[in-house]
C-alpha cells in the first residue's frame, strides 16, 4: 500500500478527490481542511486556503496517481509525495486490493 498526498486549494479539493476515485487511482482520499498555508513565493511570504488530500491506493497504482495529479492539478508547482507504508492491517489492504480490482 502507498499513501500519495497533495495541497490544493480549499475549492478545488473535491473536485480533485472525485475525479480520482472515479479513475480508480485510489480506494480512499481524505480531504483534510488547512486554515492557512503559508510559503515563499516569488521573494515573498504569500499564504493561501488549501487543503492536505490524503490518497491510499496499491504500490503498482501509485505512480499513475502521482502523474495524473500533476496532469491536472491547479498549481503551476504542485506539492504531491509518495509515502511508503511499512505495515497496514490485513484487512484493510484486502479491502484496498479489491476496490482497484479491474
Amino acid at each position: 500500500m502507498q499513501v500519495v498526498l497533495t495541497t490544493c486549494p480549499i475549492n478545488e479539493a473535491e473536485k480533485l478527490r472525485e475525479s480520482l476515485l472515479k479513475e480508480k487511482l485510489a480506494a480512499c482520499a481524505l480531504i483534510i481542511p488547512m486554515k492557512e498555508s503559508k510559503f515563499l513565493w516569488e521573494g515573498k511570504i504569500d499564504c493561501a486556503e488549501e487543503s492536505l488530500l490524503v490518497f491510499k491506493t496499491q504500490k503498482k497504482l501509485a505512480g499513475k496517481l502521482f502523474q495524473r495529479i500533476k496532469d491536472i492539478h491547479p498549481y503551476d508547482i504542485p506539492f504531491i509525495a509518495e509515502v511508503d507504508v511499512k505495515k497496514v492491517n490485513e484487512s484493510y489492504e484486502r479491502w484496498l486490493n479489491k476496490v482497484l480490482a479491474k
